[in-house]
């Protein structure tokens, strides 16, 4: 067993509902010893929050998710700058961009990236994003913001976009995603960039591995991902452990 932390997972869901101590508990015994909870809506804070004051191991995140970009108003702007100065958290986010097809407005998903961008620099706060499909967009709204750190969370851009972002202070962060065998471009750059620019997340409940395909993800798999890791580096699984283990505590300051 080793210490690992799920730098991205989803807790507060409802599909944790049913047994959310339990799902902690079983985290915990398989060697997750801190989940990053990040945030999706305003009226998603609170639950956080609330699962965060239980357990000093489980650490908040407070953003606006560009899935919901229709939805989030101006006034969730000024009210997460609000809730951030007034609520223990270690980062911003989820925010970014999801340029697939049937998503929210480019142009509203940018508004509010770039919004939350500017408060996590006033903040000094670490970013959360999500960027599907607009990895590029992305690195241009980090690099109009000199000093800010993060990570890219579930990574699907290029090793050449993926070597920017480090360049640029970022972490890149893998889940279940590089267990299947068929994500071979993810699973050349999961190999290949440097260790020290690594976490690991499992996005639970979404993004299962391989060995938990159309099952309800959890936090205790992500020693799946951890094994798959080693596995692509051929490096030490104690090794891979313990460095993406520092980078999310200098990260998050955990």
């Amino acid at each position: 067993m080793y210490d690992i932390i799920d730098s991205h997972c989803h807790l507060d869901f409802d599909a944790f509902n049913c047994d959310r101590n339990a799902v902690i508990e079983h985290a915990h015994n398989k060697g997750v010893k801190h989940i990053i909870i990040p945030g999706v809506k305003r009226n998603s804070w609170d639950r956080i929050r609330a699962i965060c004051e239980n357990n000093t191991q489980i650490h908040a995140c407070y953003g606006l998710h560009p899935y919901f970009a229709g939805e989030h108003t101006d006034e969730d702007i000024i009210q997460l700058r609000h809730w951030l100065e007034n609520n223990d958290c270690v980062a911003v986010g989820e925010c970014g961009l999801d340029y697939r097809n049937n998503q929210a407005d480019r142009q509203v998903q940018i508004k509010f990236f770039n919004a939350q961008l500017d408060t996590a620099h006033a903040l000094a706060k670490p970013v959360v994003i999500h960027s599907v499909r607009a990895t590029e967009v992305a690195i241009g709204s980090i690099k109009s913001h000199p000093g800010l750190r993060g990570m890219i969370h579930s990574y699907s851009g290029s090793y050449e976009q993926a070597r920017q972002l480090i360049d640029l202070g970022f972490y890149i962060s893998f889940g279940g995603a590089i267990t299947y065998d068929s994500a071979r471009k993810l699973r050349a750059i999961a190999s290949s960039i440097p260790l020290d620019s690594i976490l690991l997340e499992t996005d639970a409940p979404d993004q299962p591995d391989a060995d938990h395909f159309n099952q309800r993800n959890e936090p205790a798999y992500l020693v799946n991902v951890l094994q798959c890791l080693s596995e692509l580096r051929d490096e030490p699984i104690k090794e891979i452990a313990a460095q993406t283990t520092k980078n999310a505590q200098e990260l998050f300051g955990i």
